[in-house]
């Protein structure tokens, strides 16, 4: 089934303004889904006046939301019916055309259930965890910020506004991840996940712009109905899949990008099992859903999905065998895992795509419980070093039966949904005959193996070291994981029961006609012997690193990407710092006329190039002025020449001001009393400031010494004002004689009365036509405001007439002087 529903009316395009089978009218619809969305943000100034009171408490008010937003997105589905495909169109700006779009099909519904799902058992979790030492609402703000990002992401259908809340959930992970911002570590975790996704989202964005402009649509409804054949240009649509690949990579962690998901572990643990383990990360994964339909067919799909998420994913278990710290250790794995489940949709341009929502479940359900069992090990013991732990399984059994559970699925042992997963994918890999890919999956899966052993016998098995102190855990903490963990039991001895939902929540597009059956079992065969083999080499794998000590058991430095990123940025800020002293750049005297030189450099080379065209019509032009008008700009000359003569600064001022309030003459002899009135204000404000900012400063030396600076270049800085004086006329001359031909003037006058409901043009444009332009103006003179007023209480005239106030270039000198 699929159509639009549209709050007011189909918008400018739709085929249909509704279902006809829809169970809900269209304005029901619209509400419930702005609900599911946007409630988790609705609820944030609830939690802000409850926190203070409930104290950890709150934890359990927060977690009824998002199965709120669940509940009223299975009402949603239910009246949808099998495979929904709705686009839902509610208006946003609809002079411009602007809409805000959602899709509800079953990739973006399964994605809704599980943020919904997963955000109230991370609450449940995080109530538990966090204590009472903790700002929870600050926490709980970001979370619920971050659930309304998920959710506004994954049901976008417009990709410009799937563009803005991608951004907005790096936004809130960035907040999350640096929770703990008084630790270098947190701050050094949440700038790396920040500046990764989000340069990595400026080339999803340029991708989307680049797809836009070839398909002539945001839509990706409409981009699935498609063909890339119908478009208008085949290298910018090879382009734009490149560049919505890479804003995919950079969220998932795929290489290059793998290095930012390890350092925001820094985050606390039930940030690390939402964001890292069931939704943020899975972004990437979504996006190659989402463009799966749209450019399967081409060749660069396969070997750029496959050839980055297998290498990822190969990468990600070597780096994650090579780790000893146990969170380290499962962001690792995570890395391996998101390459597992791109590279699934790399295949599916081969085989077609048929069980990717049981791969992502699997994920979900083993690698969150794995998380939250890592956060209660630390929190038991303060200990993540898989080197220091041990035998805590007869201290924390449910939590070891867990933990157990979670590391069966992620070695992809039988009786889980991990050998479900892994099991579709190698026979995929087989059909599609990809056997680079299926040795890479083998050995990556027999990496997996060795060191999810080493994650559960190392840490719950073994003696207790003595230096160890461990408490138990209470029982509401280690239900989350639990739960999570028995899914992925439940699901994966019993596959059959996922057929139905898999059914349900096809795809047109992206997933295949046939319908999916999961068995345990499915006969001896190429991927049962190959799973098999994985187990034993995978144990024998262990075992060799056990006897050894894990004494290699380090990160190599040539892997280090994370280390040479830091490396970069403080490269980066040195080279900054020592431009800047270079050029001065912190004091406006010194750079302006660098940067007005370049100016009038770049224009000059402008107007040459096309001079003819630039002149054109010059000569028409009528210079004749009245006396006045001849007399006043006189006056304006000769004030700014003061300027250029006079020493001392008051006398500057005077001069200034001076030319300052004939310019406002001259407004009024073109009657523009409007303007001459703002100008007097202006000129008047300025003077008043300047002289009360200079009257703190001290009176003399370093003025005097600043004064012969400033003679040496005199001529040069006399020459380029003149210069931008020559090129401002030449621009007011060119405009007026390649002026419109339907100026907006008359508009603003015909519309200013039966749209603003006023007769004075200039009011109404300033407070209605352009009022945000006035309001940022506004903006712009209170900021300046506030600095002056900061600078005078700041800066105060000593006694002695010297006041502490350092010469230009001392917030860069200040550390090099002895």
């Amino acid at each position: 089934m699929s159509g639009y529903v549209c709050a007011a009316g189909p918008p400018a395009g739709c085929k249909s303004a509704c279902l006809g089978d829809f169970d809900m009218p269209p304005t029901t619809l619209t509400f419930s889904m702005l609900a599911v969305i946007f409630l988790p943000m609705l609820a944030v100034p609830l939690v802000l006046a409850l926190a203070s009171r409930l104290g950890p408490r709150v934890g359990y008010l927060v977690g009824s939301v998002p199965l709120a937003s669940a509940g009223i997105l299975a009402w949603v589905t239910a009246s949808a019916g099998s495979q929904p495909r709705v686009v839902l169109e509610v208006p946003w700006v609809p002079q411009l055309g602007v809409n805000l779009s959602f899709l509800i099909d079953g990739l973006s519904i399964f994605y809704g259930f599980v943020i919904c799902t997963i955000g109230a058992l991370v609450c449940w979790y995080a109530a538990e965890y966090l204590g009472k030492k903790y700002a929870h609402a600050r926490f709980y703000s970001c979370l619920l910020f971050f659930m309304t990002a998920m959710l506004g992401t994954v049901f976008s259908n417009n990709l410009l506004l799937l563009f803005v809340f991608w951004e907005l959930t790096g936004v809130a992970s960035f907040l999350l991840i640096g929770f703990f911002h008084e630790s270098d570590e947190s701050r050094r975790g949440a700038r790396q996940a920040l500046l990764v996704t989000a340069t990595t989202g400026l080339c999803m964005l340029v991708g989307i712009i680049l797809l836009g402009l070839s398909s002539g649509t945001y839509s990706l409804a409409r981009l699935a109905d498609g063909s890339l054949s119908d478009y208008k240009d085949a290298g910018w649509i090879t382009a734009s899949c490149v560049l919505l690949l890479v804003g995919a990579f950079g969220k998932s962690a795929q290489f290059p990008f793998q290095f930012w998901l390890p350092g925001a572990m820094a985050a606390p643990t039930p940030v690390s099992a939402y964001l890292h383990s069931a939704t943020m990360v899975k972004l990437g994964v979504f996006l190659v859903g989402r463009l799966f339909p749209i450019f399967h067919s081409l060749e660069l799909w396969f070997w750029l999905v496959c050839g980055v998420g297998f290498f990822t994913m190969l990468l990600g278990a070597f780096l994650a065998l090579r780790s000893n710290d146990l969170k380290a250790i499962l962001a690792y794995s995570t890395v391996s895992q998101l390459g597992f489940l791109i590279g699934a949709y790399g295949v599916g341009s081969k085989t077609g795509i048929q069980a990717d929502m049981v791969h992502v479940l699997s994920h979900v359900l083993y690698k969150g419980s794995l998380f939250m069992t890592a956060g209660i090990v630390d929190h038991c013991t303060g200990l993540r070093d898989v080197r220091k732990l041990g035998g805590l399984g007869r201290y924390m059994p449910v939590t070891a039966f867990s933990a157990a559970i979670g590391v069966a699925a992620l070695a992809g042992l039988p009786l889980t949904t991990g050998f479900i997963s892994k099991e579709l994918l190698l026979a995929d890999l087989v059909d599609a005959r990809a056997w680079v890919c299926f040795a890479l999956v083998a050995i990556s899966a027999t990496l997996t193996v060795a060191f999810a052993a080493r994650l559960f016998f190392n840490v719950f098995t073994g003696a207790k070291p003595e230096a160890l102190s461990v408490h138990s855990p209470g029982w509401a903490i280690q239900i989350p994981p639990l739960m999570l963990a028995l899914a992925a039991l439940a699901l994966g001895t019993f596959p059959g029961v996922l057929d139905g939902a898999i059914y349900s929540l096809k795809v047109a597009g992206l997933h295949g006609e046939e319908p999916v059956h999961l068995a345990l079992w499915h006969g001896l065969n190429l991927e049962v012997i190959t799973t098999g083999l994985v187990i034993l080499c995978g144990g024998g794998l262990y075992f060799l690193c056990q006897k050894s000590g894990w004494r290699w058991a380090h990160i190599p430095s040539f892997l280090r990407f994370d280390a040479a990123f830091e490396r970069g940025l403080d490269g980066l800020s040195v080279f900054s710092k020592k431009l800047t002293l270079a050029l001065r750049a912190d004091w406006p005297p010194a750079y302006l006329p660098i940067v007005i030189f370049f100016l009038l450099v770049s224009l000059a080379g402008t107007v040459a190039v096309s001079s003819t065209k630039f002149f054109e019509g010059f000569t028409a032009i009528d210079i004749s002025l009245s006396p006045l008008h001849s007399f006043v700009a006189l006056m304006i000359a000769v004030s700014l020449v003061g300027v250029i003569v006079l020493r001392r600064w008051t006398t500057q001022l005077i001069a200034l001001s001076v030319a300052g309030f004939f310019l406002t003459f001259y407004f009024v002899l073109y009657r523009a009393p409007d303007l001459a009135m703002t100008q007097i204000l202006v000129e008047s404000a300025s003077v008043v400031m300047i002289l009360l900012l200079l009257s703190r400063f001290p009176s003399s030396q370093l003025l005097r010494s600043e004064e012969k600076r400033e003679a040496k270049g005199r001529i040069f800085r006399v020459v380029l004002s003149g210069g931008v004086g020559l090129v401002m006329t030449c621009l007011v001359l060119f405009a007026d004689r390649h002026s419109h031909p339907e100026p907006i003037g008359p508009k603003y006058l015909e519309l200013s009365e039966p749209l603003a409901e006023g007769t004075n043009a200039v009011n109404t444009i300033l407070v209605d036509f352009r009022g945000f332009d006035t309001l940022g103006e506004i903006t712009v003179l209170l900021i300046a405001t506030l600095g002056a007023l900061g600078l005078m209480m700041r800066y105060k005239r000593g006694r002695s007439g010297s006041d502490p106030a350092p010469a230009p270039g001392f917030f860069l000198e200040k550390k090099r002087r002895p």
